[in-house]
């Protein structure tokens, strides 16, 4: 009987740490570790007017009127490819205004401006996160990740150390660009 006893005593010593394992994994007990800062786009949004080749884009819809959340992600549009230093020849900021929009030029200093049409601007306000949000898109011109904007100086400082994180870190693993 000791024979038997011990057996069951290695056999359980082996399968406890797996079906313990399994039963988290199962219930959605673990939370596995996230890396990113910004929310990711599942499943990405394909722009193909927003394709340029070798360059991962910061994309932007300007509203008709700016404020302060507006002028924080104006702030981090430019902020964000001088700050990433060698791959800074890879990124591009692009601010998407409509034909109606009458912004000061000196607001979008520094900023490449592209004028879209309004089918586009509805399929970007349809995405989870809408129009106020800054997307990260890929040399092909998927819109991989979003950035909602934020108020405040200190939260607006942290959304671009944030983007400028992820953005390192998708520059240094991208085969396409």
């Amino acid at each position: 009987m000791k024979k038997y006893q011990l057996l069951l005593v290695i056999a359980l010593v082996f399968a406890l740490p797996i079906i313990i394992a399994k039963l988290m994994l199962h219930q959605q007990w673990y939370q596995g570790g996230v890396t990113n800062r910004g929310q990711l786009l599942q499943p990405t949004v394909t722009v193909a007017e927003l394709a340029i080749p070798q360059t991962w884009q910061l994309i932007y819809w300007l509203p008709s009127t700016c404020d302060t959340a507006c002028q924080g992600a104006l702030f981090n549009l430019r902020q964000v490819p001088q700050a990433a230093g060698a791959d800074s020849v890879r990124l591009q900021s692009v601010v998407l205004v409509d034909h109606l929009n009458t912004m000061s030029a000196t607001l979008l200093q520094g900023l490449a401006q592209r004028q879209v049409d309004m089918s586009l601007q509805q399929k970007i306000a349809q995405l989870k996160y809408g129009l106020a949000t800054i997307y990260i898109a890929d040399p092909h011109g998927n819109m991989v990740m979003a950035y909602p904007l934020v108020a405040g100086e200190q939260a607006i400082l942290m959304q671009g150390k944030d983007v400028l994180r992820d953005l390192k870190r998708l520059l240094k693993v991208s085969k396409i660009g």
